[in-house]
């Protein structure tokens, strides 16, 4: 059974395993990456043990539902039997030894919905964990995605610093180009010099970005840290605009307010459960013994007897010093911040969904204008180039050009990530995003 430890076996798996593992690290979607997220978070973990423990305490509000049955056996030595006094005469009641024994069953009849309420607190946590553990993946999805999208924009600004500095070098080029019949100013060309080495720290600085979010990728994924995979998925070119109404109507069913909800009606029905100790309870119950004394252990069947016995018993309680009437305000008090609290849920949600909603559309104009812009920078920076060669515009001019394509450009992305990100928020509360 452990032939699969040999040698050559054993390093055959390591082999295969860590090309399966490099395979994957080198490409992740955004949906790979929330998979991984989930599975790493210790939270999801805990929400989900905390769901089953509400289960056993379903099955365990049942078991008081049904009837109690236990059973005794006892077996006594009388160093010295006890006696009864009579007329100045000792009888013995017991001998040396003693046999007790005895079924009972207890079955509750009506607690005034005492055990209701205990079975259905019990059902409201198993609900209340459900949906924390909901709201934990939501948050969760929320991460992975602005962390996602946030490499995905590091990149590209990288993309777009080494475009500029390439730039930089076709102006200098340019600028030679200019000069070709005859020496190049050295002021110029030194200012074309301080153009390329002004940039580089730029692209130095997005790189360092873009480690960074691959660092912050990597931990909530948990992928080694130095792992750089190929994001597969893309911020996307077009963007839809949102309807605050459907939205809002669709907040009302945010997993943060239906937990809100929960835990008022938790609070009610464990203040319900406190006000039935004011009435009694009444339950039945059975028991049968078989019993008897003797000299010796176990005593003669002659000396054993059988008794069966059946009732009915009412415990009333009837002065408790207002620890009941205490516990059931407590509990009111609780409601009341239950209410209150659901109510600061609702109004935080409306806000951070419509401040989110009006964002994204607000962005969606600036999307569009920043595109214009970059496909009019380009094509001044094109013309403004050719222009420079001829002698048509002056040095600055080519430089301020370029940077005016560059800032364009990394506005875009900028605005993309924006939507984004917007987007992930919204969907987190209405999982209605697309």
């Amino acid at each position: 059974m452990y032939k699969f430890f040999e040698p050559k076996r054993l390093l055959i798996f390591t082999l295969v395993f860590s090309v399966g593992t490099n395979v994957f690290a080198k490409n992740l979607s955004l949906e790979q990456a929330t998979i991984l997220a989930l599975k790493k978070s210790e939270n999801i973990e805990q929400y989900a043990l905390d769901i089953e423990m509400a289960k056993e305490q379903i099955e365990e509000a049942y078991a008081s539902l049904y009837p109690q049955v236990s059973a005794e056996i006892q077996g006594i030595r009388h160093t010295k039997a006890p006696v009864l006094q009579f007329n100045g005469t000792s009888v013995p009641v017991r001998q040396d030894w003693e046999l007790l024994s005895s079924l009972t069953l207890n079955q509750i009849v009506y607690s005034f919905g005492r055990v209701g309420s205990a079975l259905k607190i019990a059902k409201l946590s198993n609900k209340v964990q459900i949906k924390a553990k909901q709201i934990a993946e939501r948050e969760i999805r929320q991460a992975v995605e602005v962390a996602y999208y946030n490499a995905i924009l590091a990149k590209s600004i990288l993309d777009i610093s080494e475009d500029s500095l390439s730039n930089a070098r076709k102006n200098q080029k340019a600028l030679q180009k200019r000069f070709q019949g005859g020496r190049v100013p050295r002021l110029d060309n030194l200012r074309m010099e301080s153009e390329i080495a002004a940039r580089k720290p730029s692209v130095s600085n997005a790189t360092k970005n873009l480690k960074l979010a691959y660092l912050q990728l990597n931990l909530l994924t948990g992928l080694p840290i130095n792992t750089n995979p190929v994001l597969t998925s893309h911020l996307g070119s077009s963007f839809k605009k949102l309807s605050e109404s459907q939205l809002i109507s669709k907040a009302k069913e945010a997993p943060q307010v239906e937990l809100a909800q929960l835990s008022v009606d938790l609070a009610s029905k464990q203040m319900e459960i406190e006000e039935s100790y004011h009435y009694p309870t009444i339950s039945a119950f059975g028991n049968a013994s078989h019993s008897g004394t003797g000299d010796e252990m176990p005593p003669r069947d002659e000396n054993l007897f059988t008794s069966v016995s059946v009732g009915l018993a009412i415990n009333i309680p009837i002065y408790e010093g207002g620890a009941v009437v205490s516990r059931t305000r407590q509990k009111a008090i609780e409601k009341r911040r239950a209410e209150v609290a659901k109510q600061r849920v609702i109004e935080q949600t409306d806000v951070e969904l419509l401040s989110n909603v009006q964002e994204y559309n607000t962005g969606l104009e600036r999307l569009s204008a920043a595109k214009e812009a970059v496909r009019l920078s380009k094509q001044a920076y094109e013309l403004t180039r050719t222009r420079y060669e001829t002698g048509g515009v002056t040095r600055n001019d080519l430089n301020d050009s370029e940077r005016s394509l560059t800032a364009a450009r990394i506005e875009v992305e900028s605005i993309k990530f924006g939507l984004l990100q917007n987007k992930s928020i919204i969907k987190r509360i209405t999982e209605e995003v697309e």
